[in-house]
């Protein structure tokens, strides 16, 4: 499913321009690379294996204008397409379906999932890039951990 809502984000964050080099999905932690040559503002992205890897999370927000096979659950950013890869920062605070959060529980520390798509329980709270701080129900999404980040 991999979707990723915003909740508390400042107007002034920091956005990049991501060119996918492999499909990635919302909720991914990309390494940003070279600047494209071909606008020379977007930067490469493949997906980050570790905290230290992880500068962004991709949170892309595709527009579906009354397309019946649109479905966002599957949404994939395609090779070669940019998407938006949000600079995340403490006191940044997000929700992401429980699929994008793997053996943690509210009140646990998480790092960067090994395969870069969401989380995976930190050992510690010094190997730490957040905490799940709560859960809810999304509705049509279903339930949601509340992440917010150190």
């Amino acid at each position: 499913m991999s979707k990723v809502f915003l909740d508390k984000i400042p107007s002034t964050a920091h956005i990049e321009s991501v060119i996918a080099a492999e499909p990635l999905k919302n909720g991914q932690f990309v390494e940003l690379g070279v600047l494209s040559d071909e606008d020379f503002e977007s930067r490469e992205g493949v997906k980050a294996k570790d905290n230290a890897s992880a500068d962004v999370l991709l949170v892309d927000a595709p527009i579906s204008y009354g397309d019946p096979h649109f479905d966002l659950d599957t949404y994939e950013l395609a090779a070669g397409k940019a998407g938006r890869g949000y600079h995340l920062v403490a006191g940044d605070i997000i929700s992401v379906t429980e699929d994008l959060v793997h053996g943690a529980n509210v009140g646990e520390y998480v790092a960067v999932n090994a395969d870069g798509l969401g989380f995976a329980k930190a050992v510690d709270k010094a190997s730490a890039i957040a905490q799940v701080i709560g859960t809810e129900s999304h509705g049509f999404d279903g339930d949601v951990a509340v992440v917010a980040f150190v």
